[in-house]
């Protein structure tokens, strides 16, 4: 009869573990090893309005004092993630609602929709030709490219980002991974362009993300990380845990309350 009990216990222990089996959490299941893959999903970071751009013109020559008049009016700004990766005190051009910022002596130039180096040459096609440099540098650097990484990762926050190439799994690696509990099948993104939200869902476990234009992360983008069905029923069963605790205080709160008004009016 013990043994028939044992029996028992070891098979409900054994269906409870089938049960409660999580899936396999492999990022790119699918992956081929040495098997080249060409990547179609080329990668360019436009500027977009409200971003701020770090501009500096330098020059070949000896007279480094012509670029000096180009570099003066840049506006301070004190970097919302200060004490993170690429946090601090900055100098930077404001791209306005139009697109343009506004240089010292160029005035307004479009820069929202180009790239990086497609706005670098464009001001120093402007220099050359208005003649006031002859041999002009001019660096261009994302001086506000964050993200913001939820959900079911070891760190969730937002994240300033020094360059401008930041793919999913950067962001999940700042985030510390997604835990155990995440859902690598489904990760939502959330994007702002061009005056519309979209929002995207990529499989980390497939590499059918890499074909993805959500791939590669575009500044102040959103990144969620789902809960999966155990983490979200054991969530549920706490909570109505505490909300059954809540009600049976509630009750013996109000029938104490009762009973001592009772007993009150009674030795009256």
């Amino acid at each position: 009869m013990k043994s028939f009990k044992l029996l028992v216990v070891a098979a409900a222990v054994l269906l409870a573990s089938c049960g409660t089996q999580k899936k396999s959490i492999l990022y790119l299941q699918d992956a081929v090893a040495d098997q080249p893959e060409t990547i179609t999903n080329q990668y360019e970071l436009k500027i977009k309005p409200s971003d701020i751009l770090g501009v500096t013109v330098n020059v070949n020559s000896r007279y480094a004092e012509l670029a000096a008049p180009f570099n003066l009016s840049s506006t301070s700004f004190q970097n919302a993630t200060a004490g993170k990766v690429g946090g601090g005190q900055a100098q930077g051009q404001v791209v306005d609602d139009a697109g343009y910022i506004s240089m010292p002596v160029l005035g307004k130039i479009k820069a929202a929709g180009l790239t990086r180096s497609e706005l670098a040459a464009d001001i120093e096609q402007r220099l050359i030709t208005g003649g006031h440099i002859k041999d002009p540098v001019v660096n261009i650097q994302f001086l506000n490219f964050k993200i913001n990484v939820l959900g079911e990762v070891g760190r969730p926050g937002e994240f300033a980002i020094n360059s401008d190439r930041v793919t999913l799994f950067d962001a999940l690696s700042m985030a510390g991974d997604i835990t155990d509990y995440g859902v690598k099948e489904r990760i939502t993104v959330i994007r702002e362009q061009n005056g519309q939200r979209t929002i995207a869902y990529l499989d980390a476990t497939s590499t059918d993300v890499f074909k993805s234009p959500y791939y590669y992360l575009q500044q102040n983008d959103i990144i969620i990380v789902d809960p999966d069905e155990i983490k979200q029923t054991n969530v549920t069963v706490n909570q109505k845990g505490r909300n059954t605790i809540s009600t049976v205080t509630s009750l013996l709160s109000i029938a104490v309350t009762v009973t001592t008004l009772i007993l009150t009016l009674t030795r009256k």
